[in-house]
């Protein structure tokens, strides 16, 4: 026994704890070697929400009836659609918060900057998606439950904190470095200056999405939008290499996320002419895929394609249209084939392994100033950068096509394909002659396939409108509305069920969240 207590004696708690240190797995990290694992799961949460989301804005549908999602519903006890709620609160959370306490300890003032912007673009994001938020004051604490904070509070916060991490961002003493930050920052490479421009464009999304508050100024969306994205070259990416199934992109077909997906009937409409006047939008045969054409068999071993010979087809919502296998207007899958998603497959478009995923775009700041514009009375400084959204739109599409020989076959955008487009006065008519709808529908079409949630919002804001702004939306899909609705169309997801409505009931209860219509009701932002 005085052996045993004298070996005990002879180890201190300092030796114990230097017992419990893996060197492979540090517990005490720079703030730099967090940041690109929080950039990763910026794109990850929204491309998986985007399965669920893209179907209540019509980019995509499911090839089975029956989808609630497909009939603006939820699926219950399910954590469906809660991966963005996970990101904010797990994925990024406290990792985010250990990021900016590192900076500040470190005096990287540029990083302790970029944090506050991710922070508060994941409170946009998340909000705009969910409505009620955990209370701000209670959220990453020791409490083990939560109330919640309606969305003007969060939106206030999402402004402070931008504004925050601006002034970080203007700082050149301490131990700023782009050098240093660059290691780690796989998005803009440590330039402050493209950090700056993200932060405004958060700013921009933030006001923009209250026109219909009283306290809504066109100036100041116009304003952010000056101050934000100034070219294709500012996009805000996550880069993805694609060799391994976790390096890949969601979308792309190595991981197979996107097997009983189908352009929808709606998002062809805003491509092939049919709302346009008989304008062919060049982008339709880059980012929707064709259906098979009379000189083909089948789009995955056609032989000798005939691009003159396609067809483009959309599915209808909650309709098994797409899949009738003898039908000739049989529609592929977003990697242009029937087949399950596998490595062998190129995919095409965003929809490929090593596709960069767009968190923002300059073509999405510029329709938001040509909105700005157009509701401020100025037509044309509206026409000025609306042109220029379509514009970058065709070159972001251009960046993001791989030319193929095969099924189905796919060229780059030409220089006179672009031209004749803009030229055509049903696309881009005079300023005078310009409608809110061209606005906001060819803004669709620039964020299809990436930036549901922009579009969402905007959706919501203009009340669903499916004759003044989204011309031929379909807003009753074959079946009807999800029984849930009580005839009411969605305007916020639930969130997230293993965390909220496990563990956190009560709290839910007191915001209505234990409601079957509680998806349907009405977010602050859009009202007035």
């Amino acid at each position: 026994m005085a052996l045993l207590a004298l070996t005990v004696s002879a180890v201190s708690c300092d030796d114990l704890q230097e017992l419990n240190v893996n060197p492979s797995f540090p517990v005490d990290v720079s703030a730099v070697s967090l940041m690109s694992p929080i950039e990763q799961q910026m794109a990850r949460g929204l491309q998986f929400d985007n399965r669920f989301l893209g179907r209540y804005i019509q980019n995509f549908s499911n090839t089975a009836t029956g989808n609630p999602w497909d009939r603006y519903g939820f699926v219950e006890n399910s954590d469906q659609a809660g991966e963005i709620w996970r990101m904010t609160y797990f994925a990024i959370g406290l990792n985010l918060t250990k990021m900016q306490e590192k900076a500040i300890e470190e005096e990287r003032h540029d990083i302790t900057g970029i944090s506050k912007v991710i922070r508060a673009w994941s409170w946009q994001v998340t909000t705009d998606y969910h409505s009620e938020l955990i209370d701000l004051d209670q959220v990453f604490t020791q409490r083990l439950s939560y109330d919640y904070v309606g969305q003007e509070k969060v939106y206030a916060e999402v402004v402070r904190l931008l504004n925050d991490g601006l002034g970080d961002l203007a700082r050149t003493d301490g131990r700023v470095s782009q050098a240093f930050t660059g290691v780690g920052d796989k998005m803009y490479g440590g330039e402050r200056s493209k950090w700056t421009k993200f932060a405004y464009g958060v700013l921009a999304r933030n006001l923009n999405s209250q026109i219909n508050k009283a306290t809504y100024n066109p100036d100041k969306v116009i304003e952010f939008c000056d101050k934000s994205l100034s070219s294709n070259a500012d996009n805000a990416v996550i880069r993805f290499n694609g060799t391994v199934t976790d390096d890949s992109n969601f979308y792309g077909p190595q991981r197979s996320n996107l097997t009983n997906f189908r352009q929808t009937d709606f998002a062809l409409r805003t491509m092939n002419g049919s709302i346009f006047t008989g304008a062919i939008d060049p982008r339709m045969s880059r980012v929707l895929v064709p259906s098979v054409g009379t000189s083909e068999t089948a789009p995955s071993s056609a032989a000798n394609p005939d691009p003159t010979k396609y067809t483009f087809n959309g599915n209808p919502l909650n309709t098994t249209a797409s899949t009738v296998v003898t039908n000739v207007n049989r529609i592929p899958n977003l990697w242009g084939t029937y087949a399950p998603g596998s490595v062998t497959i190129p995919g095409r478009y965003l929809f490929r392994d090593k596709a960069n995923f767009p968190l923002m775009t300059y073509s999405e700041i510029q329709f938001m100033k040509a909105e700005a514009a157009f509701i401020k009375g100025d037509k044309a400084m509206a026409l000025d950068a609306y042109r220029k959204a379509i514009d970058a739109s065709i070159d972001f599409v251009n960046s993001n096509t791989v030319p193929s020989s095969t099924f189905p076959i796919t060229t780059l955008i030409s220089a006179a394909e672009k031209a004749a487009f803009i030229a055509n006065v049903n696309v881009v008519p005079a300023a005078n002659a310009l409608t809110l709808s061209q606005i906001m529908l060819q803004k669709y079409v620039a964020l299809f396939g990436f930036g549901m949630l922009e579009t969402w919002t905007d959706m919501r804001k203009y009340k669903y409108d499916n004759v003044n702004v989204y011309t031929t939306l379909n807003l009753l899909p074959n079946g009807g509305l999800f029984i849930d609705n009580n005839g009411k169309l969605p305007y916020r997801v639930r969130p997230r069920f293993n965390s909220e409505y496990v563990w956190n009931f009560e709290a839910l209860k007191a915001i209505g969240g234990d409601k079957a219509d509680y998806h349907t009701v009405e977010m602050w932002f859009s009202q007035q």
